[in-house]
């Protein structure tokens, strides 16, 4: 074996070390981050929405469904439901709606087998989900949540069966609390090392 071909070798693992090495050095970065950011926690603000009509119609979905599974990372909780009733937005038959962990961060809290009427927002990244707070409509009472939905949207229709179904499944359950960059830049490191090895076999047969 040549030094040409020894010094080759050793190039190549140098670099996928070193993007291991970036990766983990990442990972534990933003873990530190996070603690280090945390600040104490403070009782749940709701803004003031307006009229209940206006209250209704700002949600990105509304929906009525069953909650079946939660999963929670400490951060946020993410629980799973199966729909009866759409008013706004693409809901299939099952989706599943994210929410902080902490009541005073707002945080909405659901019980597995019960049924609600969820106003929610959309989320992006990685995590795409719907998104809930202790700050939707009619939360403290102040009027017929479901009357005022219905003058605004109609009686609702039953979910799109062809709309994607949103699950707690075992990926989720595997990347809970894992913010999107940390997956991003491995799922690079894991590209870069697998580009590494292909150029390494194809010096190696030249």
């Amino acid at each position: 074996m040549t030094d040409r071909v020894i010094n080759r070798r050793s190039a190549a693992r140098d670099r996928v070390a070193g993007l291991v090495l970036i990766a983990l050095a990442t990972m534990l970065l933003s873990g530190t981050v996070a603690v280090l950011t945390a600040g104490p926690a403070s009782a749940c603000s709701c803004a003031t929405i307006g009229t209940p009509t206006e209250a209704v119609s700002r949600a990105s979905g509304v929906f009525v469904a069953r909650a079946t599974d939660k999963l929670s990372d400490g951060t946020s909780d993410i629980y799973e439901f199966s729909v009866s009733t759409v008013y706004k937005g693409d809901v299939g038959t099952r989706t599943t709606v994210r929410t902080s962990a902490d009541g005073a961060s707002c945080g909405a809290e659901y019980r597995v087998g019960d049924e609600y009427l969820l106003f929610v927002g959309r989320t992006r990244g990685i995590h795409s989900t719907w998104e809930a707070s202790l700050c939707s409509p009619g939360a403290g009472g102040a009027f017929d949540v479901r009357a005022v939905t219905e003058q605004v949207y109609g009686p609702g229709h039953p979910p799109d069966e062809s709309a994607p179904r949103r699950e707690i499944t075992r990926w989720t359950r595997m990347t809970a609390g894992i913010p999107d960059f940390v997956l991003l830049f491995g799922g690079v490191v894991v590209l870069g090392a697998v580009w590494a090895g292909v150029v390494h076999l194809r010096r190696r047969r030249s």
